[in-house]
């Protein structure tokens, strides 16, 4: 079984080293440039867990949250990936349920330890044989 990851960021080459970082460590990756589309792939399929850019135009990352509290269904867990460390936004972001905060700039390492961890326990939604 493998596990799927939404990675959900406008800048193309955090989400380019994102993909990368994940697809060498086995994981299936969906990349998703604005809120919008990542909300699209995460009503047409299975997703395990879902990187989230907090600054992002049109729809933030916490837009994006609240939408996924209102698709009726249950919601994959949610990192959040920002430059921003303000308490503010990480206090707004974990009181809309987010599972974790990942700051930017951030390692390959620290990001797999960080998604192994919220992973951790949970069973993989989509086995090897489905496509995607």
């Amino acid at each position: 079984m493998t596990w799927t990851v939404l990675v959900v960021e406008d800048d193309e080459m955090v989400r380019e080293v994102m993909d990368i970082t994940l697809t060498q460590s086995g994981f299936r990756v969906l990349t998703a440039g604005s809120g919008e589309a990542g909300l699209d792939l995460m009503r047409r399929l299975q997703i395990d867990l879902v990187l989230l850019d907090v600054h992002m135009p049109r729809m933030s990352g916490l837009d994006v949250l609240l939408s996924m509290k209102r698709m009726g269904r249950p919601a994959p867990p949610v990192m959040m990936v920002s430059a921003n460390r303000s308490i503010e936004t990480v206090q707004g972001a974990m009181r809309l349920g987010c599972a974790g905060y990942v700051a930017k700039p951030f390692t390959p390492e620290s990001l797999l330890g960080r998604v192994r961890k919220v992973l951790a326990g949970r069973a993989p939604a989509v086995d090897d044989a489905v496509e995607i």
